[in-house]
């Protein structure tokens, strides 16, 4: 049994080992270097779309608090006020200018920071709208062609 055992101590010792050579490599591109532009590329579209993704969230709690003032009670009064309002002074020029020809040729009067000037020749009616800005629009209404074609 001791031969035995010398025998296989002696064949263990006489025997080569064999190894491979122990290499070490980074798993991460930003070490290695091999794919690293793509790695690049994957962190700056990662970053980017986060970035538009924040600015929309933003831009829609933005304007959901811009809706969400407009729809108020307080405000749908105002707005419906306001139109009220336009459509008497709309309805109180026209009167003045069309049912009062030859009365009252001419006026101006301010509007909501600019002002309106309107002159009648008995033929064409004349408004000048200047806006806040100063720019101005003009309009021409013929007088003598109103009516209804047929019936």
């Amino acid at each position: 049994m001791k031969r035995a055992i010398l025998v296989a101590v002696v064949s263990l010792i006489t025997t080569s080992a064999s190894a491979n050579e122990m290499l070490f490599q980074f798993n991460n591109p930003s070490f290695s270097g091999i794919g690293y532009s793509s790695h690049v590329m994957t962190i700056y579209n990662t970053e980017l779309s986060r970035k538009l993704a924040l600015a929309a969230e933003a831009k829609a709690a933005a304007l959901k608090a811009e809706n969400d003032a407009k729809n108020t009670p307080m405000a749908k009064f105002v707005a419906n006020l306001e139109s009220r309002i336009y459509n008497e002074l709309a309805r109180q020029i026209t009167e003045k200018l069309f049912e009062g020809v030859g009365t009252q040729v001419s006026g101006n009067f301010a509007f909501n920071g600019g002002s309106i000037a309107y002159t009648s020749d008995g033929q064409m009616i004349r408004l000048n709208i200047t806006d806040e800005a100063g720019n101005v629009t003009t309009v021409e209404v013929p007088i003598g062609d109103f009516g209804w074609i047929g019936g």
